[in-house]
């Protein structure tokens, strides 16, 4: 089965790897409502939501050095193997002291799920000459169909997203065993020591505010559904809608992408995200703060997807590793971890619509500076990547 699923004429496996991380991302967001019904305070979600960013400014290069000498599809298999039985302690876990020990086993883990998979899926994929952006297409599938289902499930009871997830992870782990020694090679043969560009990290840099300002909408949108007397249901239904939303970006990304530039992409990203906050924290009626959500697909994936654009098509092969390395770390640790905690303690003292609302602005300020940046940066030798 798996030697014909990873043989130069499929690329079966790889869309399968992006459906199971994706559909396993879209439970870990509905972690925060689990959370809420737990009795926790805002600030405490926040800490407990945290705690998977923060270790993965950690465990992206413990296990990115083990890849190296083990192969990546061999880490994938420890990794995934290992948090779906650890996820377990967190749903057993009876207050807050148990919960943040469980969370972080598990953590340790799963910080470098996607990180780990996508460093797999992207060259296994230049072998076989196929486009990624068709394949990265069945990760928002996975992630928008499972959030919907997740939705109603936790109506039967929360239980049922730990199955869920756990099945998910178990999955990755006997995939990982399907990808063959050339892929386990293209990983490892990719070293990176260069230096990193001024525009990359001017890029990155924005990337980390549009993803902050993201993660701190994501991490307390059920919180938002809750305090807005929506159906248990909504949460998962809102991030179903997210998810599919980014559909019809990624079937013309490259398109796109040739028209308008990775920079000016980046900036639409950064707008459309401050954009949709702001207006989710004023809408009046259950059907416009939904119809709001549909903006996701002009956020997360066009920041994402533009950087990571140019991260593997324009840095130099001696950095691509290295700078799809400080990606990771800088937008799933560092802006989820800002987003979380940070957010956390900014909800308990202004309150949740107020934060939405103050975000949501910031976001579409921080895009009008950058489209300065921008217009300046035309001038400079690397104005052809813009």
């Amino acid at each position: 089965m798996f030697s014909s699923l990873s043989s130069n004429r499929s690329n079966n496996i790889e869309i399968l790897t992006e459906f199971l991380i994706y559909s396993n991302l879209s439970i870990t967001a509905l972690f925060s409502q689990f959370l809420d019904s737990r009795g926790f305070s805002a600030f405490q979600i926040g800490v407990l939501m945290a705690v998977l960013p923060a270790f993965s400014l950690l465990a992206n290069p413990f296990w990115f050095a083990r890849s190296k000498k083990r192969g990546a599809p061999t880490v994938l298999g420890i990794i995934t193997f290992a948090a779906s039985i650890l996820l377990w302690a967190v749903y057993f876990a009876n207050n807050f002291l148990a919960t943040l020990l469980s969370i972080s086993a598990v953590a340790f883990f799963m910080a470098s799920l996607i990180p780990i998979a996508e460093s797999i899926v992207v060259p296994s994929l230049r072998i076989k000459r196929r486009r990624f952006d068709r394949v990265r297409l069945f990760g928002t599938i996975g992630y928008g169909v499972t959030a919907l289902v997740a939705g109603f499930l936790i109506r039967l009871g929360f239980i049922s997203i730990f199955i869920m997830s756990s099945a998910f992870l178990i999955s990755l782990s006997f995939l990982s065993k399907g990808y063959s020694r050339r892929d386990v090679r293209a990983v490892r043969e990719e070293k990176s020591d260069g230096k990193l560009p001024g525009l990359f990290i001017l890029m990155l840099s924005g990337g980390v505010i549009s993803v902050t300002i993201g993660a701190f909408g994501s991490t307390f949108f059920p919180v938002l559904t809750r305090e807005l007397g929506f159906d248990v249901s909504s949460a998962g239904l809102g991030f179903s809608l997210m998810a599919f939303s980014e559909i019809p970006f990624l079937l013309f990304a490259d398109k796109i992408l040739s028209r308008i530039g990775v920079f000016r992409l980046l900036v639409l990203g950064m707008f459309t995200t401050g954009l949709r906050w702001f207006l989710t924290s004023i809408a009046t009626s259950y059907a416009l703060f939904m119809a709001l959500q549909s903006l996701h697909g002009f956020n997360y994936v066009i920041v994402y997807y533009s950087i990571f654009k140019y991260i593997h098509y324009s840095l130099p092969e001696g950095s691509v590793i290295k700078g799809q390395t400080v990606y990771w770390m800088s937008t799933m640790g560092l802006s989820y971890l800002l987003g979380s905690v940070v957010g956390g303690v900014l909800v308990d003292t202004f309150g949740l619509r107020r934060m939405y609302t103050i975000l949501g602005a910031s976001g579409m300020a921080a895009a009008a500076v950058f489209f300065v940046v921008l217009s300046l940066y035309k001038n400079t030798p690397e104005r052809n990547d813009v």
